[in-house]
């Protein structure tokens, strides 16, 4: 009986200790806490824990209906969300902001045995009022290409690509509203949508805005255009026309004018009906005023239309 005891205790204490070990290694790798991270805001350096750096972004907006409030940031082509608690910052999307922030250790809501580590947001500053840069631009034009595939030539759509890397937001707000409603070699991604809801277009990808319609395009405009019910309400409507169609308008060209604190958007534009054998033609302008974070479009100027038969 007595060695019969030993034997149970011997085993028992034998099951005890790895269990330990493993608690104790858990825990360890658990409290383990690196020396060096990454961060897209510095993409090149190795970020230390706890050290506030300051770097220069782009707004782009708050989230405060997640257990962690966050601040959404641009920097190069990259979105960055920090962690933040401050209730009285007021920026709106695309102020050009200094922020200082760090890497810092987090518990995840509802798991307090997993620690993270994020970027955390200690201060942001506006840098300077948004000030437009007096230019001329020639945003669109056409060219008659060979295409390779269907050999023979092709007119086709060409942007200024130089213009697109450095445009500003507000420029890019002007030229997406204006692309909203003409064609602009406007395709389907694959099949089309029950919702029509992949419509590629060739302006609102070069201003990476995603799909014709998409949430993307659209908030964009609603919020630079918030005080303009009339074009709320034309959003509203927003047209998914692919190239090809029986139907179709497409522009012929763009220009861009910035003057002061006005945007003026200059376009050609033609459309064909091939069903009666019918093309028509026009030109446009539209001049928006910027003010601090919202656009105002003071006027549209348009020319009478020209008819013609095929």
């Amino acid at each position: 009986m007595i060695s019969i005891g030993f034997g149970v205790q011997s085993c028992e204490k034998k099951t005890e200790n790895p269990t330990k070990e493993n608690s104790t290694q858990k825990k360890t790798e658990v409290e383990k806490i690196p020396s060096k991270f990454k961060s897209k805001i510095r993409p090149n350096e190795n970020i230390e824990l706890g050290k506030i750096y300051t770097d220069t972004v782009k707004f782009i907006q708050f989230i405060d209906y997640t257990d962690d409030w966050q601040f959404l940031v641009k920097k190069n082509k990259d979105t960055i969300h920090l962690i933040y608690n401050h209730e009285d910052l007021q920026f709106f999307r695309g102020n050009e902001l200094e922020i200082k922030w760090k890497m810092d250790s987090m518990r995840a809501a509802g798991d307090s045995d997993f620690l993270d580590y994020r970027e955390f947001l200690v201060s942001a500053k506006k840098i300077k009022p948004v000030k437009l840069t007096d230019k001329k631009t020639k945003f669109l034009w056409r060219e008659t290409q060979y295409d390779k595939d269907l050999k023979t030539n092709i007119n086709h759509i060409i942007l200024n690509e130089n213009y697109i890397k450095t445009i500003s937001e507000h420029e890019k707000v002007a030229l997406a509203y204006v692309a909203t409603f003409i064609g602009n070699e406007c395709r389907w991604d694959g099949d089309a949508n029950e919702n029509r809801s992949n419509m590629k277009c060739k302006i609102l990808g070069a201003l990476d805005l995603g799909y014709q319609c998409s949430q993307k395009h659209l908030s964009l405009l609603r919020f630079w255009f918030r005080n303009d019910n009339e074009i709320l309400k034309e959003l509203e409507n927003c047209p998914t026309t692919p190239d090809g169609a029986t139907i179709q308008e497409t522009f012929d060209e763009i220009n861009l004018e910035t003057s002061g604190n006005k945007i003026i958007v200059s376009f050609k534009a033609s459309g064909i009906n091939m069903r009666e054998e019918t093309s028509w033609n026009w030109s446009e302008k539209h001049i928006f005023e910027l003010k601090e974070n919202e656009l105002i479009l003071l006027k549209k100027e348009i020319s009478p239309i020209h008819h013609s038969t095929f």
